[in-house]
């Protein structure tokens, strides 16, 4: 009986998967660090391990290496915020669960905080692109959870998603501040902890007021 051969895989094509991934790691690091404009497509290929001609080779230029760091990158957490959305439960357990999602996000990808405001800091243009792609879908999102209750004392929407980003956001935007103000890890797994039961205590005074109790 003859027998259908196993697909070979190509070690050319397994090597290039690795350095184009291993630009991407590099990259993300050196854009969080120093920006768009200032990273170097020499630093970035020293730092993968790589010539730096195949930055070019993978994704065409700089810029397309940019591009696909931010895709990943945003990408990255609007699936994970779906996912907790989408999962069975109340409203309130639905929020929890997205704000748990986003923290630990957070904490697993270090580089994402800076990079995100390297790109405010420098006026990206590509984050309109990002705030269509991947941030309105997110709004969307909790419209419903808030219903014809939309201004409350405590603002509309959109302040109260300001507020609550910012909460989540700010020790991992000034971790190396806050660190030496309060003298400890602001970012160790038992300060997360402690964040997270903070961070749901406010949602809770916001959610008293746009979510009916049984909600």
């Amino acid at each position: 009986m003859m027998t259908t051969p196993e697909p070979r895989i190509d070690g050319r094509e397994e090597r290039g998967d690795r350095t184009a991934q291993a630009l991407l790691t590099a990259g993300r690091n050196a854009f969080a660090k120093v920006g768009y404009a200032a990273a170097s497509v020499r630093d970035i290929a020293r730092a993968a391990g790589v010539n730096p001609a195949l930055v070019r080779y993978h994704f065409g230029s700089k810029e397309g290496l940019y591009r696909q760091v931010i895709d990943e990158a945003m990408s990255g957490l609007k699936g994970r915020l779906f996912s907790a959305f989408a999962q069975a439960g109340t409203p309130r357990e639905r929020i929890h669960r997205g704000i748990g999602a986003y923290l630990e996000h957070l904490a697993q990808e270090r580089d994402f905080p800076r990079l995100v405001q390297r790109a405010l800091l420098n006026n990206d243009p590509h984050l309109r692109r990002v705030a269509h792609e991947y941030l309105s879908p997110l709004v969307d999102i909790l419209r419903p959870f808030v219903g014809r209750r939309s201004v409350t004392s405590l603002g509309n929407l959109e302040e109260i998603i300001v507020s609550v980003f910012g909460a989540i956001i700010a020790p991992f935007l000034y971790e190396p501040l806050l660190a030496d103000l309060f003298r400890r890890d602001v970012l160790s797994p038992a300060a997360l902890k402690r964040r997270r039961r903070h961070i749901e205590a406010l949602v809770e005074l916001t959610l008293a007021q746009i979510l009916p109790p049984e909600a």
